[in-house]
C-alpha cells in the first residue's frame, strides 16, 4: 500500500504524540478496527522504519520455558512429601514472579512430580508419599504386564481383556486397597503388594467384594512372609558368626525357631485363604456352567420338539397327498387302471 504525503505527515505527527503502531494506524486512517497486521498497519510500520522511528507494539514476548535446578527439584520433592500442592510449591520456588495457576512455573513443578510418579493425577496433586492408583488403560496394562510377564497391547485388546482392565482400575482405587498400600512406607513393599494383588486378581472380573478383600489379605501375608524371611536371614548370619558363646547361641536358636514357626504359619494362612477363594469361585463357576447347561438343554428340547412336530406335519402332508393320488387313479377308467396295474389299496 502506498502512502500519500499527507498521510506521512500525519504519521509523524501522531508518532510524536504516542509512538504506538496501532494507535497511529487507527488515527491516520480513521478506523478503530485496524490492527498492526493489517495492510494499513504494515504501511505505517514500513514508513516508521524507513524514518528510523522506534514504535511500540502490543506483541507479547515469547515466554521462555521454566527449568528447575537440582536444588529446586529437591525442594519440590520435600514439599510434595509434606502434602503441599504443586501451585503452592511453585509460589515458594519463584517468589519474585507472578505465579499463575497452571502457569509455566506450576507446570514445571508438576512435570518433575510426574517424572517421579507418572500416576499423579491433576494439577492439585502434591504429595508423592501416597500411592496414586493408575487410571489410564495404558498405565493399568503396563502394570499387568510387569506383574505377570505378559505382553498385552493396550491398543489392541479383546473385549474380555478390556473388561478385566477396567475392573482392575476400579479395584486399584478401592478405599481399603489404598489404605493398606499406604500403610507401607517402604516403596519395595508397596510394589510387592500391588504386583501380587494385580497378579492374583486382574483376570478375574467376576470376583465379589468379599473375595477381593480376601485377596488383599493374601497379599498382606506375602508382605509379612518377606519381612519374616529377612529377619531369619539376619538371625542365621548372626548365628554363624558366633563362636563359643553358648548363651547367645541358645537365644538365637530359639529366635530362629520362633521366626520359622511364624513363617510356616504365614504360609499356611496363605494356602488356606487361597483354597477358600478357589473353592468359592470354583463353586460359583460350576453353578454358572450348570445354569448355562440348563438353559442350553431347554433350548435343545424346544428345538427337538419343534423338529418332531415338523416331521409329523410333513408325514401327514405326504399321507394326504398319496391318498389324493389314489382317489384320482380310482376314478380313472377301470380299464386304464388295470392296464397300469394300480389299485387304491396298493398306494395306501
Amino acid at each position: 500500500m502506498k502512502l500519500t504525503m499527507e498521510q506521512k505527515r500525519e504519521i509523524e505527527a501522531a508518532f510524536h504524540k504516542h509512538p504506538d503502531l496501532i494507535k497511529i494506524t487507527r488515527e491516520v486512517f480513521g478506523d478503530e478496527t485496524l490492527k498492526g497486521s493489517s495492510k494499513e498497519g504494515k504501511a505505517v510500520r514500513d514508513y516508521l522504519l524507513e524514518k528510523g522511528l522506534r514504535y511500540k507494539t502490543t506483541k507479547h514476548k515469547k515466554v521462555e520455558p521454566v527449568s528447575l535446578s537440582d536444588e529446586q527439584k529437591e525442594e519440590v520433592e520435600e514439599k510434595a512429601e509434606q502434602g503441599v500442592s504443586s501451585y503452592q510449591i511453585a509460589r515458594v520456588l519463584f517468589p519474585d514472579r507472578e505465579v499463575k495457576k497452571l502457569g509455566m512455573e506450576q507446570r514445571a513443578v508438576m512435570a518433575h512430580l510426574k517424572s517421579i510418579n507418572p500416576d499423579l493425577d491433576g494439577p492439585k496433586a502434591g504429595a508423592i508419599s501416597e500411592y496414586s492408583a493408575p487410571n489410564a488403560p495404558s498405565r493399568i496394562v503396563m502394570k499387568i504386564n510387569q506383574a505377570t510377564g505378559g505382553e498385552i497391547d493396550h491398543k489392541k485388546m479383546p473385549r474380555q481383556i478390556e473388561a478385566c482392565v477396567q475392573k482392575l482400575g476400579v479395584r486399584l482405587n478401592n478405599s481399603r486397597f489404598l489404605a493398606i498400600i499406604n500403610n507401607y512406607e517402604d516403596i519395595k513393599k508397596r510394589e510387592l503388594f500391588e504386583q501380587e494383588f494385580i497378579r492374583l486378581t486382574w483376570d478375574k472380573p467376576d470376583l465379589t467384594a468379599d473375595e477381593v478383600n480376601l485377596y488383599m489379605n493374601v497379599c498382606k501375608e506375602y508382605i509379612h512372609m518377606e519381612i519374616i524371611s529377612k529377619h531369619l536371614e539376619k538371625l542365621n548370619k548372626e548365628f554363624e558368626s558366633i563362636e563359643n558363646q553358648t548363651d547367645m547361641t541358645m537365644r538365637l536358636s530359639e529366635l530362629i525357631k520362633t521366626k520359622s514357626d511364624e513363617y510356616h504359619k504365614c504360609e499356611n494362612r496363605i494356602a488356606s485363604l487361597t483354597t477358600t477363594l478357589q473353592g468359592k469361585r470354583g463353586e460359583r463357576m460350576k453353578r454358572q456352567h450348570r445354569d448355562n447347561a440348563s438353559i442350553l438343554a431347554v433350548v435343545q428340547m424346544f428345538q427337538d420338539e419343534k423338529e418332531r412336530k415338523n416331521m409329523i406335519r410333513i408325514a401327514q402332508i405326504q399321507k394326504e397327498a398319496i391318498a389324493g393320488e389314489a382317489d384320482r387313479l380310482e376314478n380313472m377308467d377301470i380299464m386304464m387302471a388295470r392296464i397300469l396295474g394300480v389299485e387304491k389299496d396298493d398306494l395306501i
